[in-house]
Parts: structure tokens; C-alpha cells; sequence
């Protein structure tokens, strides 16, 4: 019975079979050609994951020369860093079917078939480029073995090298989040190398001294990542000093005019040379006339970046002397930020969630501890869905002050960064003892949580001077501007990178390396990626910021799951397809019976 079923769907079937399998074989061959030679995809995922931004498209569309990416994400990797790849992949596709030919990429595994010598060698060499280098994880139920992974890549533009790391990692995360975060950002982090590529340094952004301001090198990482993507200055806003006069000396000059409205005027001409301005940590007292500069240079559309602190708190002073009381800086800034939106309170915060600072074990034998330092906050991101605190882990804060925002409708105040919820405010005079280390906070006592410590103001902002005409005689003047921004900071230490005494060693911002060599790894925080947001969100007119917003959801797999239900799936997976087979072979025939027999 078998055998004559067997027959007749043969008797049928044969004389059809080799001209359809003739015509599918040419069809996928056709295809597959044209798929080599025409790129193309129709984005139908939710949350539009492989539609370019407009942004990035006009950065591709920059691109004068051949970029080639050479990836050293590949070999064997486990689901998850396949996932990396893949995404990695789609989006340089993306790139290429955008800029054409300018984007050239290809995955390399460099370890592969390589003694321990020769990968050590590798790995050492790709590291001293800024590539991050990653251990395998326990995954897919293989056993862990000692296996690194390269998730990054060297990109090569018109003789230069640029090191581009994928993998975002987020302190307690699992590798699936930090996968899922790092697959968010690729258009960014790609965006951003092809920016380092075309960009000619157009944009000019300046650090205010004269007043006390963190020293060349006390911002020397920050300044070398912003060097990249900006033109860098120090320019010197003390009136009182005669390196000020020097920066316009030739311009006073020019204007046969030696009066203090020619200085001021030839100062605020400078200013504006400027599309940001970065204040960092100021010690000593500005003058209205110098306050006067930074609000005109505001009302003509300049974007600042301020870090200032309301107390005088230093770690080092503690240090030498177990307790120290602060006192006022007396800056006379806190009219001008009054006015534009913001309030930095006379108080210290102290947060139970916060880092910590070496110490000498107890009973004398030398071996340094780590303690937590109340003082020492470890910052969130308030609004986790703006670009510039997106995805953002955390940064570390020094003696920082709570800011009060004002209620002033024309200006747009977004927090940024707050502690955390087991927090308090000590106010001026505020006693710093080392004594507090031995002590076990109690947590109901930190009752002041989410204290704001990073604001962005947006809108209409209106001069100081407004009302004061004493200082406004013979210079041009605007008293008011519709649409600026600004950033408030109320740490100055969360730009400041540390500095290895004795050889000058300047190290990564946001790095601690008393942390680092204590616990034996690298012990690293969030703030060079904040500092750079902030600066580019003010500052970069690519507004490739806007790519920082996109969500991919995380679509995983239930392990637990897939265990207890792994026979049950595979026993699916290999008899339904041959079930289908022969139902539709079945069906077929008596289609076909059906219809030859009836002729």
C-alpha cells in the first residue's frame, strides 16, 4: 500500500521536478547576486533600530576619503557578543549604504591559532591603542575557560588611527544589559569616530582662568578628549591682571582708544570668538565688571559650562590635619546664576551611596584600606532618558553642594545628576573629620534625598544688568536672550582627573587609582562620558547627541526556561518540518489526482 502511494506521487512529480528545481535554483542564484551588488532593507522593528539619524547621515555624507574599520570582534564567541557582532555589522552596512565606498570594514580574530607569548603580545599592543580588552563570560552552558574578547575596533582615516570601543560596561549589570546597552549606542559611538574623522576643528571652546580655576593640568584627560572634536584656549578673565590686557592689546590698539569701555568692549568682541566656555572650579572673587563679560557674552548666544563651588573643601587639608571646618569662597557669582535660574546652597552633602578613600588598617602595620567617605557621592542620572545622561553608570562627586532650581517660567530646568535617596545636607560651617570613618551611619537620619547636583537651564534668559545702567555706558549691550542653555555643576572635582605625584603622571578622568590599586582593578567612573555630553549637547552643532536617545528593547530568551523545555523544542524542531513535508506531499497528490483524473 506505502510502496503504490509511494509510486503514484512519483508518476506525478517526476516529470515537474527538475524544471521547478531548475527555475528555484536560478532565482536564488539571481538573488543572491543581486544582494551582493544592492544593499537594502525596509526598518520595520518598533523602535526603528536600523534607521540612520539625520545627524548621522550628514556626518557620512562629510566623509571625503575611505574610513576602514578593522574589527577584532570575532572568532568563538558566546550568544551574547554574537549579538555585539551582528548588531555591529547591521549598522556599518547602514553607514556603508549611506556614505557608499567612504565606509570599508572587516571582522579579523587576531587571537586565533595563537601561542600564549604571541596573544599576550596582542593584546598589549591593541590595549596601548585604547582598545578595552574583555574576558569570556560563563554562557550558552559552556564552561568558562581563559579566553579574551576584543570588542572594538581600529578605525583608519587619511593616515590616522582611531580606537572605538563597543562594549559599554555598567557596574552591576548583567552581560546581557551591557550588550543591550553598548547595541543602543553603536550609531553613537561610530557617529563619534566618523565626527573625530571629518571634523576641521571649526568649533572654539575656551576654559576661564584668572580666578583661581583648575590648573592645565588638573584638566589634562578631559582636555585631550575635547581636543579631538574642539579648538582649545584659556582665556584670562581677571581684570586685575595684565595677562588679561595682553589678549587684546592689539585690538585696543587698533582702536586708537585706551579707555575702559575700548578693554571692556575688546574683551567681549573676544568672548564671543568662543561657542563655549567651560568655568571650573573658581576660588577668588569676580568683579561686576568681570560677571558684566560672561552675562553679555550669555546674551549673545555663548554657551557655559559651570562648575563652581559655594565652600572651600579639600580632601588634602583633611588629610594633613584629621578635621577642617569649610568656609566661604565668596565668588559673587550667586546673583548672576540667581538670575538665570539656579541656586548653589552654602551645605555639603554627605550620601550613604558614595565612594571611599584609602586608609591605614588599625594597629599600625601599614596596609592601606578603603573606607566610604559620605563625603564622596556617588551621583545618578536624574532623567535617565536625556541624551546626555543616557545610559550613564555613575559619577563620582567631591564635597559637592545641593542646588535649588528658581521658579522662573522662561527657563527650562532638566536635573542631571542627584544623590542618591539615603542622603543629607550639612550646612556651612560644615566640621570634615576623619573620625566619621569609624562611625555607622544611621540611615533613617539621611532624610534629604535626590539632592540636585547638575542642572541644564534652557530658554529666555535676561542679563543681570538689566537694571544697572552705572556699567553699561559707551558698550554695546543686550538685555536679553530668547533661546540659549547652560549647564550648573555644583562639584568642580568631577572634571578634575588625578595627577601621580613626583613624575606628573596624568591619569584618565573619572579614574581613582588609590581605589584601583587597593582592590587589585581598575576602578573607574562615569565622569569623562558626562563631562563630554555636557560639552557636546552646548556645543556640537552635528547634534549627533540626538543618536543617544534611540531605545533598542531587550528581547531575550528565558534560560530557566530553555533548560526544562530544551527536549520538548528539539523534538518540535525535527518532526515538524517532516510532518509538513508530508502533508504537503500528501495534499498534493490528491490535488493532483483530483484534477488529472476528472480530465
Amino acid at each position: 500500500m506505502i510502496k503504490n502511494f509511494l509510486n503514484k506521487i512519483s508518476t506525478f512529480t517526476k516529470r515537474s521536478f527538475l524544471s521547478d528545481f531548475t527555475i528555484l535554483l536560478a532565482v536564488l542564484i539571481v538573488s543572491n547576486l543581486l544582494a551582493d551588488e544592492f544593499y537594502f532593507r525596509v526598518d520595520l522593528t518598533k523602535e526603528k533600530r536600523y534607521t540612520l539619524a539625520k545627524s548621522t547621515k550628514k556626518l557620512l555624507g562629510s566623509l571625503d576619503d575611505v574610513a576602514y574599520f578593522n574589527i577584532y570582534l570575532d572568532g568563538d564567541l558566546s550568544s551574547d557578543y554574537k549579538r555585539l557582532k551582528e548588531s555591529c555589522r547591521d549598522i556599518l552596512n547602514e553607514f556603508r549604504q549611506e556614505a557608499g565606498s567612504n565606509i570599508q570594514f572587516t571582522f579579523e580574530d587576531v587571537l586565533s591559532d595563537k601561542e600564549i607569548k604571541e596573544k599576550d603580545e596582542i593584546l598589549k599592543q591593541l590595549s596601548s591603542k585604547g582598545l578595552e580588552i574583555s574576558r569570556s563570560e560563563i554562557s550558552d552552558d559552556r564552561e568558562e575557560s581563559e579566553k579574551f574578547i576584543i570588542p572594538g575596533a581600529i578605525v583608519f582615516f587619511k593616515g590616522k588611527e582611531y580606537p572605538i570601543n563597543f562594549l559599554k560596561k555598567k557596574f552591576g549589570n548583567t552581560i546581557e544589559q551591557d550588550i543591550n546597552q553598548s547595541i543602543e549606542l553603536l550609531e553613537y559611538e561610530i557617529g563619534n569616530i566618523i565626527r573625530k574623522c571629518v571634523l576641521n576643528k571649526e568649533v572654539k571652546l575656551s576654559f576661564i582662568n584668572g580666578h583661581g580655576e583648575l590648573s592645565d593640568d588638573d584638566i589634562a584627560d578631559i582636555g585631550n578628549e575635547l581636543s579631538d572634536f574642539y579648538t582649545l584656549s584659556r582665556f584670562n578673565l581677571n581684570l586685575n591682571d595684565t595677562n588679561c590686557l595682553k589678549q587684546v592689546g592689539k585690538a585696543i590698539s587698533d582702536s586708537g582708544s585706551r579707555t575702559p569701555q575700548a578693554l571692556i568692549n575688546a574683551l567681549l568682541q573676544k568672548l564671543k570668538t568662543y561657542n563655549g566656555l567651560v568655568i571650573a572650579k573658581p576660588k577668588y572673587h569676580f568683579t561686576d565688571l568681570e560677571k558684566f563679560l560672561i552675562d553679555q557674552y550669555v546674551m549673545n548666544g555663548g554657551k557655559v559650562l559651570w562648575l563652581v563651588e559655594s565652600l572651600n573643601a579639600e580632601m588634602d587639608s583633611v588629610g594633613k590635619y584629621g578635621n577642617v571646618f569649610t568656609n566661604d569662597y565668596d565668588l559673587n557669582l550667586n546673583d548672576i546664576l540667581f538670575r538665570y535660574g539656579v541656586r548653589i546652597n552654602p551645605d555639603l552633602i554627605q550620601d550613604m551611596q558614595c565612594h571611599g578613600i584609602p586608609v591605614l588598617s588599625k594597629g599600625g602595620s601599614g596596609k592601606p584600606g578603603f573606607m566610604p567617605w559620605l563625603y564622596y557621592p556617588l551621583l545618578n542620572a536624574a532623567d535617565s532618558t536625556h541624551p546626555i545622561v543616557k545610559n550613564m553608570g555613575s559619577v563620582w562627586a567631591q564635597f559637592a553642594s545641593s542646588i535649588d532650581t528658581t521658579s522662573n517660567p522662561d527657563i527650562k530646568k532638566t536635573i542631571l545628576l542627584h544623590s542618591s535617596m539615603y542622603s543629607r545636607v550639612a550646612g556651612n560651617p560644615v566640621n570634615i573629620s576623619l573620625e566619621m570613618l569609624g562611625i555607622k551611619p544611621n540611615t533613617e537620619s539621611f532624610g534629604k534625598p535626590y539632592r540636585t547636583v547638575a542642572v541644564l537651564l534652557e530658554g529666555k534668559f535676561k542679563s543681570l544688568y538689566e537694571h544697572i545702567n552705572s556699567i553699561k555706558q559707551d558698550i554695546p549691550y543686550k538685555s536679553e536672550i530668547k533661546n540659549n542653555r547652560m549647564i550648573v555643576i555644583s562639584d568642580g572635582d568631577i572634571i578634575k582627573n588625578q595627577i601621580k605625584k613626583g613624575s606628573g603622571e596624568i591619569y584618565p578622568l573619572g579614574y581613582d587609582r588609590y581605589a584601583s590599586q587597593t582592590f587589585g582593578e581598575t576602578v573607574m567612573f562615569e565622569n569623562k562620558k558626562f563631562i563630554l555630553n555636557c560639552i557636546d549637547y552646548l556645543c556640537d552643532e552635528s547634534n549627533l547627541m540626538e543618536v543617544r536617545t534611540k531605545n533598542i528593547e531587550l528581547r531575550l530568551l528565558d534560560k530557566t526556561k530553555v533548560k526544562t523545555e530544551k527536549t520538548k523544542w528539539q523534538l518540535i524542531n525535527m518532526l515538524l518540518p517532516v510532518l509538513a513535508i508530508v502533508v504537503f506531499s500528501f495534499a498534493n497528490y490528491r490535488w493532483r489526482k483530483f484534477k488529472y483524473e476528472k480530465k
